[in-house]
């Protein structure tokens, strides 16, 4: 066992974590928070991978949606349009049938 895993154990013992994962999502939130730049790969991935949208990427990026298209083209990465919703369409199916 390495001294972080030892660290980590000591601080769940001592109740001031209830366990692993929520030590770890702390830890995270503070590694986030410390490395910025962290936040848009993480975004950049999640978007590749298309677990979010456009705009849940960019706003876990910390950035406006055109600074996020900017930085995916940057990256030479396509830019998903996402189709409109269900409401949406069907908005404008009953304002052309008007």
């Amino acid at each position: 066992m390495n001294i972080l895993e030892k660290e980590a154990k000591a601080l769940i013992k001592r109740g001031i974590y209830k366990d692993e994962k929520s030590l770890f999502e702390d830890a995270l939130r503070a590694l986030l928070v410390s490395k910025p730049g962290l936040r848009v790969e993480a975004a950049i991935e999640l978007y590749k991978a298309k677990e979010i949208s456009l705009k849940k990427a960019a706003e876990i990026a910390s950035l406006d949606i055109e600074s996020f298209k900017d930085e995916l083209s940057r990256r030479g990465l396509k830019i998903e349009l996402e189709p409109p919703s269900k409401d949406i369409l069907d908005k404008g199916v009953s304002l052309l049938l008007k």
